[in-house]
């Protein structure tokens, strides 16, 4: 096994160790998915145990299907049609299609999806006269997810605090359904199987004695149910190994219990832990950067990654004026970097929350920049981005049927599918837009109840209608909003989805107050036109592009240059809760998911933050993050201008703009700006980087020099 030479001595250690409980904390990029895969390659051709008697669970399909040709590269004369590698979900699916007669249900059940599921808790709601404008199915339909990944049944709920006694009746009768149409959803998977393990000893026995060795990776992403399925089944032979980072638990808001790593020898109190703090991915700077912030967190497993790579560059740190010039810095690095030879795909751009991508799409569209949005929709294609600028369409045009029937029962206001197909039919035959029909027909060619639904809906978009004409665009969008009440019922969840989703719709307002502020004629109509500029800007060119995504997107990702943007407080962190313990957990999560951010990068980190951010369309003031703060000064370097790039060394870019402010400008000089026009200078910074200039045709405009390209005239 000559492969054994290609691992350092905590990895070898991990690899041999095949008996009793095993903990590897693998720290990033210390090779964690080769310690998996050479420990399995060792265990066979050792002979410790024959394909059939290994499950190896990974979080996806796709890493399943990479483990499995990676084993077989490593060992030739096996045989793997047995040797269970896959999900959780996978796996558990596997043992019921063979066991759940054993528990009430036949061996050919169905598997409802996401869409399946909602249509079954709609047919709930219906028979228990349930609606669904006061309690929202999403809602319940998470909070039944969340019950079954902790175990707690129905007839258990109540055991557990404060619960809605309808979210309750919903679930019981949402289970009886499932059983009666011989169904399981995705979260029933691992719930029955621990409950055919828990109520028939022989069937558990029997996958004990099947399963001599277990390996679980990404153990700190586990929730309760997926903990309790590998307790359950390692308790004969114990050969049970886990590999995770408790540093990189991300993921609490999908149930992931952090316990799960941290307390992995209080279960089982024999286990060896091996800890992986070798990385060969990031430069010694980047790691230092990473170990001084996460060290500030007090519920983890103490540990230091360290690497033989370089000192590297300093940490590049901007500090902005706002989001835009936020995104121009970014977006003039990136381009420099490329066109110095780095590949679009070495770059990545991320941010704490969906919403920002926003500002860095814009410019990066506009400097053509090829970019792609990992992990989520452009901004303009998300659902709740694309409902309200339906309504911004209608009130525009009316006549405009595709927003009309896009967003007549947007939020709900009780008009079916076939009142819709109704409206389309008489549109044709009158020869009319449906927004006419409405307006002229309805009341004859509809019942009572259906029309007085129309009417609303109509006169709604005619009051919209009548008080935007002395609006701007954030006011109006701020208007539909308050009318539709569309925001309020996403701002009162407490989901992380349905937060993410408030958030770019408080975006999409603040991008219409950018536009009112860069355009001359900023019309609600040529607000709509630029954004479907902007949307049919699809880059069709084959090169590789620059990624833009969440940290969350991030994890096990990598990067030449990594931009970790947005650093303020209230962004990154990112804390909600009111109680102290509850906030300062949050605080934790958020401080490990900047360390998934930092320890992404391979050769350069660049932080950035926003000394102004617009929020609802109203600048406001920002203060830097404190994981920025928890970062020693002797591995930043400020830096002031947009990166370059020269042979190996990365640097910063001193254009002629910024030489010009500095050396020559002063206040009541007058200039020339390429969209503004003639002004006169009224005020400059101190350090020299901003500007006032009152234009002759707009008034007073606040600029950045570096960016501003200013002509002195006078």
């Amino acid at each position: 096994m000559e492969w054994l030479k290609e691992l350092n001595e905590q990895q070898k250690e991990a690899v041999l160790s095949t008996e009793g409980p095993l903990l590897v904390l693998a720290g990033a990029g210390s090779g964690k998915t080769r310690v998996i895969t050479y420990r399995i390659a060792y265990i066979l051709n050792m002979g410790l145990a024959s394909p059939a008697n290994i499950l190896a669970i990974t979080f996806t399909n796709k890493a399943a299907d990479e483990m499995k040709e990676r084993i077989k590269r490593l060992v030739s004369t096996q045989s793997f049609s047995e040797m269970w590698v896959s999900t959780f979900h996978a796996a558990c699916a596997r043992i019921l299609r063979m066991e759940a007669h054993n528990i009430g249900f036949s061996n050919n059940f169905v598997i409802f999806d996401t869409q399946d599921r909602n249509q079954l808790l709609k047919e709930c709601f219906d028979k228990l006269n349930i609606d669904t404008e006061r309690l929202d199915i999403r809602y319940v339909s998470r909070q039944i997810s969340n019950f079954k990944n902790q175990l707690i049944g129905p007839s258990d709920v109540y055991r557990y605090g404060e619960v809605d006694g309808r979210v309750v009746e919903v679930y019981k009768l949402y289970n009886k359904l499932l059983r009666e149409y011989n169904a399981f959803d995705f979260d029933d998977l691992l719930y029955y199987t621990v409950v055919l393990f828990q109520t028939n000893p022989d069937i558990l026995e029997k996958y004990q004695n099947k399963f001599k060795y277990i390996l679980v990776d990404e153990y700190q992403d586990t929730n309760h149910a997926q903990f309790y399925f590998v307790y359950l089944l390692s308790q004969k032979h114990r050969n049970v190994c886990v590999v995770g980072d408790d540093d990189q638990s991300i993921y609490s808001f999908r149930g992931a219990n952090i316990k799960n790593i941290l307390e992995f020898e209080k279960v089982f109190s024999d286990a060896k832990v091996i800890k992986l703090e070798k990385n060969y991915r990031s430069t010694k700077t980047i790691l230092s950067a990473a170990n001084e912030v996460i060290k500030n967190n007090y519920y983890r497993k103490s540990k230091k990654l360290w690497t033989d790579n370089l000192e590297g560059e300093k940490i590049f740190l901007y500090s902005a004026f706002d989001e835009v010039n936020e995104a121009e810095f970014v977006a003039s690095s990136v381009k420099n970097l490329i066109e110095s030879g780095l590949s679009p795909s070495e770059i990545g751009v991320l941010y704490r929350t969906n919403a920002q991508s926003i500002n860095f799409e814009n410019v990066l569209s506009a400097y053509s920049v090829p970019y792609k949005v990992v992990g989520a929709l452009r901004f303009y294609e998300r659902k709740e981005i694309k409902d309200i600028i339906a309504y911004l369409r209608l009130i525009t045009n009316p006549h405009d049927d595709l927003s009309l029937f896009r967003i007549i029962n947007v939020p709900r206001r009780g008009i079916g599918n076939s009142t819709i197909e109704k409206i389309k039919v008489l549109s044709e035959e009158y020869g009319v837009s449906a927004y006419i029909v409405l307006l002229e027909r309805a009341k004859f060619d509809f019942d009572k109840k259906t029309y007085e639904k129309l009417k609303g809906f109509i006169s709604l978009i005619e009051d919209l209608k009548a008080e935007a004409e002395n609006l701007s665009v954030s006011q109006t969008i701020k208007l539909v909003l308050d009318k539709t009440e569309y925001l309020e019922s996403l701002l009162s969840s407490k989901n992380e989805e349905e937060f993410q989703r408030a958030k770019n719709i408080e975006q999409l307002i603040s991008a219409a107050a950018i536009f009112e502020e860069e355009n001359e004629e900023p019309t609600l109509q040529n607000f709509l036109n630029s954004i479907t500029l902007s949307s049919d800007d699809e880059d069709t060119q084959k090169e590789e592009k620059v990624s833009l995504m969440t940290v969350h997107a991030a994890k096990g990702l990598e990067f030449e240059v990594v931009f970790l943007t947005g650093l303020e407080e209230g962004l990154f962190p990112l804390v909600r809760a009111e109680e102290p313990i509850e906030a300062e957990k949050e605080l934790e999560e958020e401080r490990r998911l900047c360390y998934v951010a930092i320890t992404r990068a391979k050769k350069l980190l660049v932080l950035t933050y926003a000394n102004n951010r617009r929020v609802f369309g109203r600048l406001s003031s920002r203060q830097r993050s404190c994981f920025i703060e928890e970062i020693p000064q002797k591995y930043i370097q400020v830096v002031n201008s947009p990166i370059i790039k020269t042979h190996q060394k990365f640097s910063v870019k001193i254009n002629q703009a910024e030489d010009f402010s500095i050396n020559n400008l002063q206040v009541g000089n007058k200039v020339q700006h390429g969209k503004f026009g003639v002004g006169k200078v009224v005020w400059l910074s101190d350090d020299m980087r901003e500007v006032i200039v009152d234009f002759e045709k707009i008034g007073q405009k606040r600029l950045l020099l570096s960016y501003a390209n200013l002509k002195r005239i006078g």
